[in-house]
């Protein structure tokens, strides 16, 4: 079984590497510099003719989302709902004025009553 295995090894032939030799000929060299340009030109065109209209598209759908969102909110206000474990403060927040963190947003967070 082991003399199978070292014929099998032998029988497949054994060739140089290939793309390490050619680099270093001139011909070798100039495909690979025009590959390269090639290459480049290629993302180039990708960039700037899918990557920045898909960006914008998206910065504006997004945009839109948000800006529907605030009006919606402004024009219904979220109700505070009196949870035991919320609004608990111990002591005073030591910025601002002591009640709110600073994530805190007027807008979406809606006041206790008293």
């Amino acid at each position: 079984m082991l003399r199978i295995a070292q014929l099998a090894r032998t029988a497949v032939p054994r060739g140089a590497r290939a793309y390490s030799s050619e680099l270093y000929t001139k011909e070798g060299y100039g495909a690979a510099k025009e590959h390269a340009k090639n290459a480049v030109e290629t993302w180039r065109k990708i960039s700037l003719y899918v990557a920045l209209p898909a960006c914008a598209i998206m910065g504006f759908v997004a945009t839109k989302q948000e800006l529907d969102h605030i009006h919606h909110i402004e024009h219904d206000p979220p109700t505070f709902t009196a949870y035991p474990y919320l609004h608990v403060r111990k002591r005073k927040f030591p910025y601002g004025d002591g009640e709110h963190t600073p994530f805190w947003n007027p807008l979406t967070n809606p006041e206790p009553e008293e």
